[in-house]
């Protein structure tokens, strides 16, 4: 029920992200999270995790597909659900953020990636009809 409540207040399309490769690092931290990526725009990702993040806690993320890929990607973590399997977590990309390197170019490839995705899934929809 809590995921549908999420899905309902986003104002973009999240496209499924079979094959986004998602690590996540907090601000302050050396270990990195390799997490499951559950939707993706170039927005924002819905990650899974086997453990919870705080609320408005900064991230830093590498986001990789195929030949693109972002590194210390900037986001803030927007909302955290725990789940049978985990712990899902809404993290909204912060691009414009003072401590974003090569904002640019950052948005570019996330653009591009979103593009990739939204292709995919309208291939599968044709597959499914």
């Amino acid at each position: 029920m809590a995921n549908l409540a999420i899905a309902e207040r986003r104002s973009n399309t999240r496209y499924p992200s079979q094959g986004l490769f998602v690590g996540i690092r907090r601000k302050g931290r050396l270990h990195k999270l390799d997490a499951s990526a559950q939707d993706f725009n170039k927005f924002g990702v819905a990650v899974l995790l086997d453990q919870p993040l705080p609320k408005d806690c900064t991230v830093y993320l590498t986001v990789a597909s195929g030949d693109l890929k972002i590194d210390n990607l900037i986001g803030v973590v927007h909302n955290c659900i725990s789940q049978r399997n985990g712990y899902r977590c809404g993290i909204q990309f912060r691009t414009q953020s003072n401590l974003q390197f090569d904002q640019e170019q950052v948005e570019c490839t996330l653009r591009q990636l979103e593009a990739r995705f939204k292709v995919m899934m309208e291939k599968e929809s044709e597959r499914d009809r």
